[in-house]
């Protein structure tokens, strides 16, 4: 493995970015954006401007930022209080940008292209689209997880089948929970379970219990449009192992499944 170095700027003490920081397993530097010039000597992979509110940095101190680092990928981190910046904000040009309950994925990307070719989606020029980063990133099939199932909970067919596309996508099979019957072999053969939904609601936590009955003892990833910070502990508080955010890209959705797997017990692999 690889040994990479972090550069983080920024708002870094704020609440949305504190799990996130503690959660790396690299050198982290951490320097206020007011220092950000006593540190440009040093080689940096990753430089991570932490962004907990729109319109936090003046357009010409980001510009300074990128361009004291011009040969190193520069992302935006962002808390809860910068969406919608895009439509009634400005956003600052040619940064990507990836808020808080994006991360997990998204970094776990960079992490793997990285160590693989030492470029990454990242890297690309700052004029690229979304699109063009997608188009860019390889999202490498793992084999085959044998007899076990990721399960999807949905109350829609179009949900279960934009999720039953994403999994068959990484080379593993789904099975609708809605409309499937478990008994206790069935219940056995699911690895992860994914649960789809708009909102953390009182609804979804009584769904949540029936499905940790009928299927008990699996992780669970939790899909919500825009997961909010002010209900993660009762999402903890339910069992849920990880949350992404709708829409998703497909990593996204692989790193989520594979940390409520566990990494250590390697259950997607054959």
């Amino acid at each position: 493995m690889v040994t990479h170095k972090i550069l983080v700027t920024g708002d870094f003490w704020h609440s949305d970015f504190q799990k996130i920081i503690s959660k790396f397993d690299v050198p982290v530097t951490l320097v206020p954006f007011a220092k950000v010039e006593t540190v440009v000597d040093q080689n940096y992979d990753l430089v991570i401007l932490a962004q907990s509110r729109r319109d936090q940095f003046l357009q010409g101190e980001v510009e300074e930022l990128v361009g004291n680092f011009p040969s190193v990928p520069v992302v935006g981190l962002l808390g809860s209080w910068c969406e919608g910046e895009s439509r009634s904000g400005t956003p600052y040009p040619g940064v990507i940008r990836i808020y808080w309950h994006q991360w997990e994925g998204r970094y776990s990307q960079f992490v793997e292209q990285l160590e693989n070719s030492g470029i990454t989606s990242w890297h690309a020029p700052r004029t690229s689209t979304i699109s063009d980063r997608i188009v860019a990133q390889a999202i490498r099939q793992d084999v085959s997880i044998g007899s076990g199932y990721i399960g999807v909970s949905a109350w829609t067919r179009s949900e279960y089948e934009m999720l039953d596309d994403a999994i068959a996508s990484f080379g593993w099979r789904s099975r609708w929970v809605e409309r499937s019957i478990w008994d206790a072999a069935a219940s056995a053969t699911v690895l992860v379970m994914c649960v789809v939904a708009d909102s953390w609601t009182a609804e979804l936590e009584k769904r949540i219990d029936w499905l940790s009955s009928e299927i008990p003892d699996v992780p669970f990833v939790l899909l919500l449009n825009y997961p909010r910070q002010s209900d993660s502990e009762a999402i903890l508080a339910a069992g849920i192992s990880v949350v992404i955010s709708k829409p998703f890209e497909l990593q996204d959705l692989k790193a989520a499944i594979f940390e409520a797997a566990g990494k250590e017990t390697q259950r997607l692999k054959a």
